[in-house]
């Protein structure tokens, strides 16, 4: 990381991804965490966005209660990057959300479908890593996570449908206020 801000995101939004998974821990499957970690990839790249996800399942996997598996905490430590490296991969390809209307209406149905995706990656790593960890046959319980999955694959594709542009344009002021600090 190359800046106090960097560093300052990466608390801060680990802090609140863990806060909201604690504040959703009743209802399953649906947190608004992966939405934080990808946003954190867009607008400060791959590794504060992946720093975010894997600081995230740390605290919140070692701390967690369902309970803790190490081979599940890695797992999820691991999976979560994805979503910071999904988001850093964004950046570097130029999405800007400036447009804001055009972005919403356009890009709200291609981050639903990112989100999804992602989302379903994430699922099969976890459930597989599960099964192993378990020593259980992987098919059931990859059949048996399908409900599990689409919940999280749906509540995903929600988030990142409203959440991406607004969340993006948020961090870009941030980011424009801190130059301006600085400036002066």
């Amino acid at each position: 990381m190359r800046s106090t801000l960097e560093i300052s995101v990466v608390a801060v939004m680990t802090a609140t991804c863990v806060a909201t998974n604690y504040l959703l821990v009743g209802v399953v499957n649906v947190k608004v965490m992966d939405l934080i970690v990808f946003v954190c990839g867009v607008s400060f790249g791959a590794v504060v966005g992946s720093s975010v996800g894997a600081l995230t399942w740390l605290v919140y996997g070692t701390i967690n209660p369902y309970g803790f598996s190490l081979p599940v905490l890695v797992s999820t430590c691991l999976g979560e990057t994805i979503y910071g490296l999904a988001g850093g991969g964004l950046r570097r390809l130029g999405f800007d959300s400036s447009d804001r209307v055009k972005a919403r209406l356009a890009g709200g149905i291609k981050f639903a479908l990112i989100g999804f995706l992602l989302t379903t990656v994430y699922d099969l790593l976890t459930n597989l890593a599960s099964a192993l960890s378990l020593g259980l046959p992987i098919l059931p319980v990859m059949v048996a996570g399908i409900p599990f999955a689409a919940v999280h694959e749906v509540s995903n594709a929600a988030f990142f449908f409203v959440g991406v542009v607004p969340l993006v344009a948020v961090m870009r002021r941030i980011q424009l206020d801190q130059n301006q600090v600085f400036r002066k």
